[in-house]
C-alpha cells in the first residue's frame, strides 16, 4: 500500500522540543473537550500527494494539508497546492536534486512558516501538544484545529492504512514521517498523508509519535469562539 512512498522527516532535537510552549500548560485557560472531531467531515477530499510520493517533503505536505483543512473550516477562498509545498521545501534546503532531497526538521519547518509563510499565510504561533493525555489531545483537535505530527514509522505501516499497537510494536523501523492529524475520538484518530486517510490507535501514538504541534494562525481561525489572541500571546516560537 505505502511501500513505494517517500518519507522525509529528520530527527528532532529533544532539547529544542521541550522549549516549545506546551499546550497542556494552558488547561486552565480552556474548557476540556472530549467531543470527537473530524476537520475533514463534510468536505471534499483532495487526494493530491503534494509531491510526497516522489520527494521527502512530508513536512511541507503536512503544512499544506493543514492550511487547506483550515481554509475549508473558515471559508478562506485560497487553496494551497503542491507548488506551495515545494516552495517551502526549497526554502529548507531542497534545490531540485536528489542530493538535497533529505527531508526536514519539523521545528525548522514551523519556524520558516512562522517567519515567511506558506502560500502567503504566516503562522502566528504554535504549541507542543502532549499526545498521550486524552484531555489535551482531544481539546486541541476539537476546539482549535488539526495537528502536525512527527513519527517513526515501522515496516508494517507500509501494508495497511490502520496503524495499531501491532504496527507500533514492530521493531523493524522504516523511518521518520510527518503528517497532519485531523480527526480524533477516544478509540481512533485519523491523519492525512500521501493524499490518503490513515487511522491510528492510542497504542500506536504512544509507541511511535515523537512530536506533535498545534499551529495557530489568525488568517485561518476556526469558528469556535475561543480567544485565539490570548492563545497566540502564550505561544513561543523556536
Amino acid at each position: 500500500m505505502f511501500s513505494d512512498k517517500k518519507l522525509g522527516l529528520r530527527q528532532c532535537d529533544a532539547a529544542r522540543v521541550v522549549r516549545v510552549a506546551r499546550w497542556r500548560m494552558f488547561k486552565d485557560q480552556l474548557p476540556f473537550s472530549y467531543a470527537p472531531m473530524d476537520w475533514a467531515l463534510g468536505k471534499d477530499w483532495n487526494p493530491d500527494e503534494l509531491g510526497n510520493d516522489q520527494l521527502g517533503d512530508c513536512g511541507p505536505a503536512a503544512a499544506v494539508n493543514w492550511l487547506n483543512f483550515m481554509a475549508d473550516a473558515c471559508g478562506f477562498e485560497k487553496r494551497f497546492t503542491k507548488d506551495d509545498a515545494l516552495d517551502l521545501y526549497r526554502r529548507l534546503g531542497y534545490d531540485g536534486t536528489p542530493a538535497t532531497d533529505n527531508g526536514v526538521v519539523l521545528l525548522d519547518m514551523l519556524r520558516e512558516w512562522y517567519l515567511n509563510g506558506v502560500g502567503g499565510v504566516k503562522l502566528d504561533g504554535f504549541f507542543a501538544v502532549g499526545w498521550m493525555a486524552e484531555e489535551h489531545l482531544s481539546t486541541a483537535v476539537s476546539l482549535c484545529g488539526p495537528l502536525i505530527v512527527g513519527a517513526t514509522l515501522t515496516i508494517s505501516c507500509q501494508s495497511t492504512d490502520t496503524w495499531t499497537d501491532e504496527q507500533g510494536l514492530d521493531t523493524r523501523e522504516w523511518g521518520g514521517h510527518a503528517f497532519v492529524y485531523h480527526a480524533h475520538s477516544p478509540g481512533l484518530g485519523t491523519s492525512k498523508t500521501w493524499g490518503t486517510a490513515v487511522y491510528q490507535t492510542a497504542g500506536f501514538r504512544g509507541k511511535r509519535w515523537n512530536e506533535c504541534y498545534l499551529p495557530i494562525c489568525r488568517a485561518l481561525l476556526p469558528p469556535t469562539g475561543l480567544d485565539f489572541d490570548r492563545l497566540i500571546s502564550l505561544a513561543e516560537q523556536f
